[in-house]
């Protein structure tokens, strides 16, 4: 973790995608934008932070953004969110957006299964 600010996604999310590694490395401003904006917005509130991280990864997956869904389901796993709680997530996104919103969670669900090491999930 090379830069000091990681240290809130860290706390936040138990890991800092590689993707706002890139950002940080490429554009300072941008990096600073999508941290406050995280912080402000994925926070406990009136809806739990671990909740907030399962609605992002329905979300996600109706976009069909799998690396997206991985990141979101594993900041909720770390939040405390429970394999049942990701499944049923993933079902409300099925309901929204078909099977594609399934199929960009198939890493995610592999994942839940135990056929993706835990060292190696949603590390993009």
């Amino acid at each position: 973790m090379p830069y000091k600010e990681f240290e809130k996604f860290e706390k936040r999310m138990g890991y800092v995608p590689q993707l706002l590694e890139l950002i940080k490395d490429t554009n300072p401003e941008m990096y600073d934008t999508i941290n406050g904006l995280d912080e402000v917005i994925l926070k406990d509130g009136a809806i739990s932070a671990k909740n907030k991280r399962l609605i992002a990864m329905a979300i996600t997956a109706t976009q069909q953004c799998s690396a997206c869904v991985d990141t979101h389901a594993r900041a909720a796993l770390y939040l405390g969110a429970k394999k049942e709680e990701i499944m049923e997530a993933i079902f409300v996104a099925f309901l929204v957006g078909g099977a594609p919103s399934v199929a960009a969670a198939r890493g995610t669900i592999r994942f839940l299964k135990g056929e993706i090491d835990p060292l190696e999930f949603a590390g993009e």
